[in-house]
């Protein structure tokens, strides 16, 4: 049925897809590994959550600068042709990876008015900023070969 989403995804990349990639960790490895990531998250979320607060609503000049909209015309074109290249090579939910998430965080961010929304959004994408770093350090290229276009 979603055929069209994952069916590019590379085969002669073993840990990409079939088997290796399901079950490459053991149930209780995934059960145990479930429950500590979710206590952690728990105890984060908790302690951290009644310290959360957003600045109040003030009033701000909207200055239109060039260099901003040239950035958010590249970036939001830049976004278009990969989303262009995940359909072409029927690979769309690799669009759900971290990466693609926080270019979309970044256009929103170029786009929309200074306002309390933003500003959270934009604290939440400063804890993503470190997955490019993490992409150009561990590439991973084995499966960027387009081979099924027509």
């Amino acid at each position: 049925m979603f055929e069209w989403a994952y069916s590019g995804a590379n085969k002669a990349v073993p840990r990409n897809v079939g088997p290796e990639c399901a079950y490459f960790l053991s149930y209780p490895r995934q059960i145990i590994e479930t429950i500590i990531v979710t206590a952690a998250c728990s105890y984060i979320l908790v302690e951290t959550y009644p310290k959360l607060t957003l600045p109040q609503e003030k009033c701000y000049v909207k200055s239109d600068r060039g260099g901003k909209r040239l950035l958010l015309i590249l970036l939001a074109l830049l976004w278009g042709m990969e989303i262009g290249f995940k359909f072409a090579s029927r690979t769309v939910i690799y669009l759900l990876n971290p990466c693609h998430v926080t270019t979309l965080m970044q256009i929103y961010l170029l786009a929309a008015p200074p306002s309390r929304t933003v500003t959270a959004v934009f604290r939440i994408h400063l804890n993503l900023l470190n997955g490019p770093l993490l992409a150009f350090l561990f590439p991973e290229t084995a499966s960027r070969q387009v081979t099924n276009l027509r």
